[in-house]
């Protein structure tokens, strides 16, 4: 009888050391692979690194808000743009956690884009950068059931794609990235328009409402960065008149931003949007679209200035 159960049990073992060897591997091989969701070099020196004073976290908000330059005054500042193109709250909580798990300096400032649809869970979603996440963290692992079937396929193809590449079946070498979604300077005119029909097709109410995982992850981050004494500023990116004039819910929304900025030490809420205390209409000007930034440089200036005067963070009083 003990030689039957000794047998079952030795009969597994050869898999998990396979499986632990596969890991080892996926984990040494990878990289972020290019795309124009995001800047995958940012993330590739982030992970390298170790060492940033400033990471920005969020989704297309953020990227098309942001310039990269601006933020690092001349490299006075050491800053990594970690944000992921229509990614949700809970992507920025994973990418936030799984930094701070592998660096060897602390950030002094976590920068985060927040909107009226923050917590609505059709316009954003888990997308597939936490594949590359999982691999490149082992401790993110403690996460997994959080997310449920959803995690799966995004590893398993992330894991496909390392081995491809390791084999010399695809490339990693192309240079796209979500700076190849703006166009020319145009800041002096609105060259766009926001259609109410495209609108309604995420939002036929009108309502972005909150998703009590995606409000939890939020949560997460405010403990993340208070439990190691990181400031957070979160900011609300300029948007077009009309369509934040169509969001119903928007004060219910903002008024959670609000009040974690007054409950918390360390956490602070600018609010560039329509009835925000630093909206302007030349913003109006600056947009690519209804709600992405296209004069992120012209933007970030004014960020800086704004972080500068509103709030007690030392990163840029330097």
């Amino acid at each position: 009888m003990k030689k039957f159960i000794y047998r079952i049990l030795l009969f597994p073992l050869p898999l998990m050391i396979l499986v632990i060897l596969l890991i080892l591997f996926l984990h040494k091989n990878h990289k972020f692979a290019p795309s124009n969701m995001y800047y995958n070099q940012e993330f590739n020196n982030a992970y390298k690194e170790k060492d940033y004073e400033v990471i920005v976290i969020g989704n297309s908000k953020v990227l098309s808000a942001v310039d990269k330059y601006e933020l690092e005054q001349k490299q006075k500042n050491k800053v990594a743009i970690l944000g992921y193109s229509s990614s949700n709250i809970s992507v920025s909580k994973l990418i936030l956690e799984s930094y701070l798990n592998i660096c060897k300096t602390k950030p002094k400032l976590i920068l985060l884009e927040v909107s009226w649809f923050t917590f609505n869970n059709k316009r954003t979603a888990l997308r597939s950068i936490v594949g590359d996440l999982f691999l490149e963290d082992y401790k993110l692992w403690v996460n997994y059931l959080d997310y449920g079937s959803q995690l799966y396929p995004k590893i398993k193809n992330a894991s496909v794609k390392i081995i491809l590449s390791t084999t010399g079946l695809i490339s990693l070498t192309d240079r796209v990235s979500y700076a190849d979604r703006f166009k020319d300077k145009s800041p002096f005119t609105k060259d766009y328009e926001f259609k109410i029909e495209e609108f309604e097709v995420i939002f036929p109410k009108h309502i972005a409402g909150i998703d009590a995982l995606l409000l939890k992850d939020y949560k997460s981050i405010i403990e993340i960065c208070e439990n190691n004494k990181i400031d957070l500023i979160m900011f609300t990116a300029p948007e077009d008149k009309d369509y934040s004039k169509n969001q119903k819910d928007i004060k219910s929304i903002q008024s959670i931003f609000y009040q974690t900025a007054l409950s918390r030490p360390g956490v602070y809420y600018l609010n560039y949007s329509l009835n925000g205390e630093l909206w302007d209409e030349k913003y109006e000007k600056w947009l690519l679209n209804s709600h992405h930034i296209n004069e992120n440089d012209l933007f970030t200036k004014e960020l800086i200035k704004d972080i500068k005067v509103r709030t007690h963070n030392k990163v840029y009083k330097k």
